[in-house]
């Protein structure tokens, strides 16, 4: 024994660290997966995106039709039109509901967007169906083919949307195409799956008595096997388009309007009503859609006859039918006139005679999410059209999306770019090669670490350091871990790591924790927690709609920092550099200016003199933010909160195109 002890001593203290590396041998190779994808995905944009683009274009044209005949057709008609085909397909009390849904969404103010969706959804449908139903035939006819997709359709149903969500848009560019496709990746694979249980299904007795009366059997599966399975294969249509409206706050990230985008702003401004109306009209559609084609599969040929408009046709006496037939005659042609010219109303574009230098040219700008943004990119807006261009409305789209989006020539400008703060996606996204910045829209943004003031004067805190004091970080500990629970960015942003990277500096990894995910989602614990009364610490920015509610030096205050300590690949920055008022942040002070396309600019000299030139005081972005805050945060309402700053700044602004117009002479 004595000699045993010192041997298995020795054997444990010299193998330990061979047993770890046994017990972990993913130490010794790690795949380079993310960069294999990364390679793969950027040869395919490179040398392939023209021709998926050109795959794109039979949706792209099918949406355009459908979308712009859904917003042709006012929408009194438009509910008729509905009632009578819901009525004629389902019956009576699902048309009843249909008209009640779509008024409710209509006085809520989401016609627009609803109709938006429903053309998505139903364009989405239409290639689901047309792909969806041959693939799940030859599925059900292939024991082969069945097993060889069987692992694709489980990948299509089982990978997070925002997986293949980037590389959508890398690929096939923002909006609702990319929309569209993501969409069909998701929604189809219930179709599949469906229609090749619904054939597999049908009874064998069947089939042999078809065989044996001498059917082929191409025979067999169109005459037999199809209609037998028809309830299977609508029911799988059935899952098709609730999926595809599920996909709606999704693929509103990628500037695809819509319902979803409405939930998704009412989400990034902690605006619950909004995400509310919008939430409520996608449930409202799912449910319509829901019982219709549940309805249809259902039902048969002869019940389908009897209902409706024929139903009621079958039902009159033949000398009535004169009369009846003048009505409805009189009744369509006026649906179809009123909607024709609705149509000719929307696609006339005013001419003007005035020569100007955008003339003819279309521009397509991005916004972000924000309502900062917005304003900012309207006034841009504003002074490309006084100057000639027939501007579209700016997209809203997240960051990354956005600069994807200027990077792949899909938008012309973005009015939100941060000089410092977005360095990383300039350089991801073409940097000099394809992308320029332009001009300053807002000097002087700050970001960085703010508490509320109750706490800070209560407890004398004033630097984020301080926090290594147990007592001191346990008043912000909110999940009871006993660390300060610092809300931080958006997973993903480069502050997200410069907050870990100050806490490993400062020394505050044992006693603080940066709550990661979506910064919107994350504000909404830190103001209840602000209105019970309670301590509250999270990283911030300027312009930001926060701003308005948690107001510096009456609802807040700013944390200094030990020293200036930044990531290596933001570059060399001192203490003047991230220092406001003699206290220093911890974050460089930064600008936001206009990053756009190099070739548009290239093609719109005078559009670039005047980005040059506009500025706008960040003191007046704050105060539209108040008028946000107030309620006014809609659209129509921020397109006129720039028009009204315009006005109020004329003579400044006739200057910024008198200059941008000398370029053009």
């Amino acid at each position: 024994m004595f000699k045993l002890f010192p041997i298995s001593n020795y054997f444990i203290t010299t193998t330990q660290g061979g047993l770890d590396k046994i017990f972990n041998p993913f130490q010794f190779y790690t795949l380079p997966l993310d960069e294999w994808v990364n390679t793969a995905v950027n040869f395919l944009v490179d040398n392939f995106r023209p021709l998926f683009q050109t795959i794109s274009l039979p949706i792209k044209n099918t949406l355009e039709i459908v979308k712009s005949g859904f917003l042709a057709i006012p929408p009194l008609i438009f509910l008729i039109i509905i009632a009578l085909l819901v009525w004629q397909l389902a019956g009576r009390k699902i048309a009843i509901y249909s008209i009640i849904a779509l008024s409710i969404i209509g006085f809520c103010g989401a016609w627009e967007a609803a109709m938006v969706s429903l053309a998505l959804v139903l364009t989405a449908v239409i290639f689901c169906m047309l792909v969806g139903i041959p693939l799940g035939i030859l599925t059900a006819i292939s024991d082969r083919f069945n097993k060889i997709l069987r692992p694709l359709l489980d990948a299509m149903q089982t990978l997070p949307s925002f997986v293949y969500l980037v590389p959508v848009v890398m690929l096939f560019g923002i909006g609702e195409v990319s929309g569209i496709i993501a969409t069909f990746v998701f929604a189809v694979p219930p179709l599949i799956r469906l229609t090749n249980l619904g054939i597999r299904q049908v009874s064998p007795e069947a089939v042999e008595a078809a065989l044996a009366f001498g059917s082929t059997p191409q025979q067999v599966l169109l005459e037999v096997q199809i209609p037998l399975a028809l309830p299977t294969i609508l029911a799988g249509t059935n899952q098709a388009i609730l999926l595809a409206l599920s996909m709606s706050v999704v693929t509103s990230m990628i500037g695809v309007e819509g319902l979803g985008q409405m939930v998704l702003q009412g989400l990034g401004r902690l605006n619950v009503g909004l995400a509310a109306v919008g939430g409520l009209g996608i449930v409202l559609i799912a449910v319509m859609l829901d019982r219709i084609t549940q309805a249809i599969s259902q039902g048969n040929v002869l019940s389908w006859q009897e209902r409706g408009l024929i139903g009621w046709w079958r039902s009159r006496d033949f000398s009535k039918k004169k009369d009846t037939t003048l009505g409805i005659s009189i009744l369509v042609a006026l649906l179809v006139g009123v909607t024709g010219w609705q149509l000719m109303y929307q696609t006339t574009i005013n001419s003007k005679n005035e020569a100007l230098p955008g003339n003819g040219i279309i521009v397509q700008s991005t916004s972000g999410l924000e309502t900062s943004g917005i304003f900012v990119t309207e006034i841009v807006n504003i002074g490309l059209e006084k100057l000639g261009y027939q501007v579209k409305g700016p997209k809203q789209l997240n960051v990354p999306a956005m600069h994807i989006a200027v990077g792949n020539d899909d938008v012309d400008f973005t009015g939100v770019h941060w000089q410092v703060a977005h360095k990383e996606f300039f350089e991801k996204n073409g940097g000099e090669d394809k992308l320029e910045r332009v001009g300053t829209l807002i000097s002087d943004c700050q970001a960085g670490y703010q508490i509320d003031k109750q706490t800070a004067e209560k407890y004398n805190i004033t630097d984020l350091s301080q926090l290594k004091d147990p007592k001191i970080a346990k008043l912000f500990d909110s999940d009871g871990d006993g660390k300060a629970n610092l809300i931080g960015c958006t997973a993903g942003w480069i502050c997200e790591r410069v907050i870990n990277h100050h806490l490993q500096v400062y020394g505050l990894e044992d006693t603080v924790e940066q709550i990661e995910g979506d910064y919107s989602s994350l504000m909404v614990d830190a103001l209840t927690r602000y209105r019970q009364g309670k301590p509250i610490l999270y990283y911030t920015w300027t312009p930001h709609w926060l701003a308005s509610i948690l107001k510096v030096e009456e609802d807040v205050e700013w944390l200094s920092v030990p020293f200036t300590s930044l990531l290596e690949t933001q570059g060399n920055f001192t203490e003047e550099d991230t220092s406001v008022n003699g206290k220093n942040l911890g974050v460089p002070v930064d600008r936001v200016g206009i990053l756009a396309n190099k070739n548009f600019l290239q093609d719109n000299p005078v559009a670039k003199s005047l980005f040059e030139q506009i500025e706008i005081p960040l003191q007046d972005v704050n105060l539209q933010q108040e008028k946000v805050k107030n309620g006014e945060s809609k659209p129509v309402d921020i397109r006129r909160h720039a028009e009204e700053w315009v006005a109020s700044h004329q003579e400044l602004f006739d200057s910024w195109l008198l200059v941008a117009l000398k370029s053009w002479i």
